[in-house]
């Protein structure tokens, strides 16, 4: 009977603590649901290195149908289409990448808040010989929360790019303008711009006298008829910190106008505004500018931050090699850059990621870095190898990228047979790193396609069920390595709006998913001289399983280590809403 006893334990243990292998594989915020699917084309003046162009910005962007007072709710996420026109960009420019911040206006009524959609992020784009292209920015935008029912509108302001330019020159002189080859002795290198190394800021001032509305939901009474006094945080986020300095809505000075920043990604600040909207999309400053709400009164309109990572760092670029076995077959006539014989520079990046891995054999989801248990990063080295085949309308662009993933030990409890509480500690282990690729582009209308590739060893230990511990022994593993194969998709500028789903980029961040894990056989399973390895390969191991992953946006600090920063600090996302 003892030994009997000890079996089922052995068996509930495994079952939860392989449902916890899975707490933290890799590299978010849910997005709208239904809703109102929108594209909005707006005239924009930009003042580009090479003079100022006019352009016509592209803005998508879904709404939800309806929505609660006192409840937050999330506008789907945002993408900017700015195209750059032959000429506006540094002669030799073959490539660009960046970030984008548009200033948005929430208005309901007489109640109004300027702040703004940061941390939208783009892949790398390529340039035609001429130097111009079209880049798409994507990212999510911070929950916003209105005090009362009615219509609330989003409309459309100033749009400011963060480009970072790559040019080809030869040790001597600057290449012409044109389309690059890898030539003997050539390299690839960030252009100076105006801010820093690599770097140009471009303003983008909004056209007057155009309806920049970019979308609107209706806002019902909440559950008990009435407005909640206050939003409470999103299902699943942890009580957030302190924002940091510079993150909230604060009064301008006299005949200054309100302007907020938060966290890229993640805009803060709460107040309700008088007067009209200006051009910009912000709130007007005329008259007594920013009134906040009574004491005891909730704000007319809240603009909630995302969790807090209280950091603006990203660690040291991974060094080594890209996965050739993992590399797409390089089209006839395309250039691969770098050549053998080029200097090519570290590009350091780094991003937070979170969500939730499913076990089909448990039909339970675990947590994956959890956000409120200070995650890790991944660190990443930008663009290691580009290949480019260019056409006018039609052509191949694929760029590689470096990843390194170590996780935090995870903390797992699950309820097994529905009733008994198991938990866990599980320990991963990169084997290797991570090889991203992704392929296709905004130019040619074509998808973008994002893999991520990689393994993960893991270690479970400190087992407890219902209370009791269970010695599992110190080398309980699976007998070979996780192998990872995560998928993101940007195709929403496609005509009919692509495949209908959230956008991901690596620069921008979203959902990203695994609908075949494979999880091997496990090893080393022992207690007490009784082997386990059987018990834990029948509960767990098998196909099918899945990762529902939501990425942060991407901090592109650059390569000097003296300003290796983002401001005012890198976004930890919401786990997504999707588990299985």
């Amino acid at each position: 009977m003892r030994d009997a006893v000890g079996t089922r334990r052995s068996v509930r243990l495994a079952v939860v603590a392989a449902a916890g292998l899975l707490a933290g594989l890799l590299p978010g915020t849910d997005s709208a649901s239904g809703g109102q699917p929108g594209r909005l084309s707006l005239g924009y003046t930009c003042g580009f290195p090479g003079g100022s162009r006019a352009v016509t910005v592209e803005l998508l962007q879904s709404y939800p149908s309806a929505a609660a007072a006192g409840s937050a709710f999330r506008p789907g996420p945002l993408t900017v289409r700015v195209p750059l026109p032959a000429g506006a960009l540094p002669a030799g420019a073959v490539a660009v990448n960046g970030t984008a911040s548009l200033a948005a206006g929430i208005s309901q009524g007489a109640a109004e808040l300027g702040t703004d959609w940061s941390g939208l992020t783009s892949s790398t784009t390529p340039l035609s010989g001429n130097g111009d292209g079209l880049i798409a920015f994507t990212g999510a935008v911070a929950p916003v929360t209105v005090a009362a029912p009615g219509a609330v509108s989003f409309a459309a302001g100033s749009l400011s790019l963060d480009l970072t330019v790559q040019r080809a020159v030869s040790p001597a002189s600057p290449a012409p303008s044109g389309t690059p080859t890898a030539g003997a002795g050539a390299t690839l290198t960030p252009h100076t711009g105006t801010a820093s190394a690599g770097r140009l800021a471009v303003s983008c001032a909004l056209a007057p006298g155009q309806a920049a509305e970019l979308g609107s939901v209706e806002v019902t009474a909440g559950p008990s008829g009435s407005a909640t006094p206050s939003a409470p945080a999103p299902s699943g986020s942890a009580p957030s910190a302190p924002a940091p300095s510079g993150s909230t809505l604060s009064a301008p000075a006299p005949g200054g106008s309100p302007s907020g920043s938060g966290s890229a990604g993640a805009p803060s600040g709460t107040a309700s505004v008088s007067g009209p909207p200006t051009a910009s999309g912000r709130p007007s400053a005329s008259g007594s500018g920013v009134r906040l709400a009574p004491p005891g009164k909730a704000p007319a309109i809240q603009v909630q931050p995302a969790y807090h990572s209280g950091t603006d760092l990203c660690p040291d670029p991974p060094k080594g090699e890209l996965d050739p076995a993992r590399l797409p077959p390089v089209p006839e006539g395309a250039t691969v850059i770098p050549s053998p014989d080029m200097d090519w520079p570290d590009m350091p990046a780094c991003a937070f990621a979170d969500g939730f891995a499913n076990i089909t054999k448990l039909g339970q989801a675990t947590l994956v870095n959890d956000p409120a248990k200070s995650p890790t990063m991944v660190a990443l080295n930008m663009n290691r190898r580009l290949v480019v085949l260019w056409g006018d309308t039609d052509g191949y662009f694929e760029s590689d990228v470096l990843g390194r993933l170590n996780l935090p030990t995870a903390d797992s409890t699950f309820l097994t047979y529905g009733f008994v509480p198991t938990s866990a500690k599980i320990d991963f282990t990169p084997v290797g790193l991570l090889t991203i690729v992704a392929t296709g582009n905004v130019q040619w209308n074509q998808p973008i396609v994002f893999n991520i590739y990689g393994y993960q060893s893991m270690r479970i230990h400190d087992v407890l069920v219902n209370g009791t511990p269970l010695d599992v022994g110190p080398n309980c593993r699976t007998a070979a390595p996780v192998e990872l194969k995560l998928q993101g998709r940007q195709d929403s500028y496609l005509p009919g709006g692509g495949d209908g789903k959230p956008d991901y980029t690596l620069m921008g961040g979203g959902p990203l998913s695994q609908t075949d894990l494979y999880v091997p056989p496990f090893t080393g399973c022992a207690s007490h001289g009784e082997n386990l390895d059987a018990l834990f390969t029948a509960a767990v191991s098998g196909p099918g399983n899945q990762l529902n992953l939501m990425q942060g946006p991407t901090c592109t600090p650059g390569s000097d280590p003296a300003t290796n920063g983002c401001e005012p600090e890198i976004v930890v996302p919401d786990p997504p809403t999707r588990r299985h």
